[in-house]
């Protein structure tokens, strides 16, 4: 009995709620599950941003150990030329240190050459500071038993105070026996130069140990460790286990942090980039907080939209019918009026379509639009190169892709601010919109980076992608006027055809940002294709 009066009072309840109730009722249950879906969609956002946050310490550390390989191997390339100087091989008086001195001044990275005895005795050399014998160094040793060449732990210089390393590679007499060593010092300011760039893109800390776990370099030091060993503590002793990898524990500032490391080859140094853990989480808290937000925004959008249309579409019309209703059943009814004193206009329906369209190009342009240029943003450019891959091989058409990067910008946001810098930035991006045709594509991945998809007939794509990269270059060299203030920027630009480059589009998309470093290689205002890079050059970019 009980439970059936509850019923009947909940019938009894919903019986006195309107339509327009009862349809909001509606309307909100069945926007609950796609609520749910994208709370659930952030929260994967907000994981994949960590994990994207791993996976880039990582790199980042690679990148610093692949260009300590690229150092070395200079190194190495160096002495072997060296050695094939008759000068240097019989270590003449006088001729042999100016030849060392100018190899010196030669290498940015070179501190000096010396060549030295079998015995460690020194013969001459660019620097005459060196040491007068190194017959007791570890790697001058290995280079006499091995009679190939070797390359010294970490030092710390006596007079730079930076950590370097020494390379050695012994000289051969014709029985093919060591005659003399040269020896040549490999000056790490690019470390810390590296260091200070990675620390920028990444927002954290960049740090060097030697194999015993010294601490050789690190930006920023605001604890002044740098030379001090950190071997005992519980995270450094796992990277000094590890050839490289991605930890996640406390750094050395007690900050809980994510920290990829990998290891420098000849040395078994290690080069650690860290980031704080919570500044990763809260920028992926700011994103699922705008997410939400929006998603706020569209539900009370469409109930409120929903509200007015039962209004105008359906409360009227009723009210009109009941109107009509009381009045036939009125004595003073008149067979010649109208039922409806107030006929529905039709037109209504289709403003409230033009709203929902207008609403949906709202929604898209917050989601795939870049709102500082208004081209297309790096989500909708790969969700763009994804849905030409999945096309059919027959209906693919040629394309040729540009990669551009501003030349001379970052010094506007230092010198005039970020707003001066936004508003070049827009004005880039009406430029670049006015330089390709209607149907091509244009994107702004980011920053100051730019690209560019056009499709072209076969056989066409590389004349008309240079034209087209050369009209680009001369409309964004163009004076830009910006808070009052004369800005002269330039661009430079990478070009790749596909499928002639690259049958796959992701790799000839890799192509075009290959082509796009060797231009920012050559200098400012520069189109590099991809076809007209060297065939070594290609692979190694």
């Amino acid at each position: 009995m009980k439970r059936t009066r509850i019923l009947r009072r909940a019938q009894s309840l919903w019986a006195r709620v309107g339509l327009r109730a009862r349809l909001e009722a509606f309307i909100l249950l069945a926007l609950l599950p796609m609520v749910g879906l994208v709370v659930v969609l952030l929260l994967q956002e907000r994981s994949q941003d960590i994990e994207r946050a791993r996976e880039a310490t990582r790199l980042l550390a690679d990148r610093g150990a692949q260009q300590q390989a690229q150092i070395v191997q200079q190194a190495r390339s160096v002495l072997q030329l060296l050695t094939l100087v008759p000068d240097i091989r019989e270590a003449s008086p006088g001729r042999c240190a100016t030849l060392l001195k100018q190899a010196t001044d030669l290498y940015p990275w070179a501190s000096g050459f010396g060549v030295f005895n079998p015995d460690g005795r020194l013969l001459c050399s660019s620097n005459d500071n060196r040491p007068a014998n190194l017959a007791e160094r570890d790697y001058f040793q290995k280079a006499l038993a091995t009679r190939d060449f070797t390359v010294s732990n970490f030092l710390i210089g006596q007079n730079s105070k930076q950590p370097r390393v020494v390379a050695a590679l012994p000289i051969l007499g014709d029985d093919g026996s060591v005659i003399r060593v040269l020896v040549g010092g490999v000056d790490l300011s690019w470390l810390a130069e590296l260091s200070a760039e990675i620390a920028r893109e990444s927002g954290g800390i960049v740090s060097l140990f030697d194999s015993q776990g010294t601490t050789l370099a690190r930006v920023p030091d605001p604890q002044g460790i740098v030379g001090r060993s950190m071997a005992d503590h519980p995270m450094i002793g796992k990277i000094l286990r590890e050839e490289a990898g991605i930890i996640e524990d406390d750094g050395l500032d007690g900050v809980p942090r994510i920290s990829g490391f990998s290891t420098l080859e000849e040395t078994g140094a290690k080069i650690v980039v860290a980031v704080a853990r919570d500044d990763i989480l809260a920028a992926a808290d700011r994103n699922l907080l705008l997410g939400t937000g929006i998603m706020t925004g569209v539900v009370l959008l469409i109930v409120g939209g929903v509200w007015v249309l039962m209004e105008v579409m359906v409360l009227r019309g009723l009210r009109d019918l009941k109107a009509s209703a009381a009045f036939l059943s009125s004595d003073f009814f008149d067979p010649h009026a109208p039922c409806t004193p107030a006929p529905v206009h039709t037109s209504e329906f289709s403003q409230v379509a033009l709203a929902m369209r207008t609403m949906g190009r709202t929604l898209s342009a917050i989601a795939f639009e870049d709102r500082l240029t208004g081209l297309a943003n790096r989500r909708f450019f790969e969700a763009h190169v994804e849905r030409l891959q999945d096309q059919p091989v027959q209906d693919r058409d040629p394309l040729a892709i540009l990669y551009i990067d501003l030349d001379g910008f970052k010094p506007i946001n230092d010198q005039h601010g970020h707003h001066t810098g936004d508003m070049v930035l827009k004005e880039i991006g009406n430029r670049l919109a006015r330089c390709v045709r209607h149907g091509d594509f244009a994107a702004r991945l980011g920053g100051d980076e730019f690209a560019v998809l056009l499709s072209v007939p076969d056989g066409q794509q590389g004349h008309y992608a240079r034209d087209v990269a050369r009209r680009i270059i001369d409309s964004v060299s163009a004076p830009i006027m910006a808070d009052g203030l004369d800005i002269r920027i330039g661009c430079s630009i990478g070009t790749a055809l596909w499928p002639s480059d690259a049958a796959d589009l992701t790799m000839a998309l890799q192509n075009a940002d290959r082509a796009l470093y060797a231009a920012k290689r050559a200098g400012r205002a520069r189109v590099v294709s991809y076809s007209d890079l060297p065939a070594d050059n290609a692979m190694a970019t």
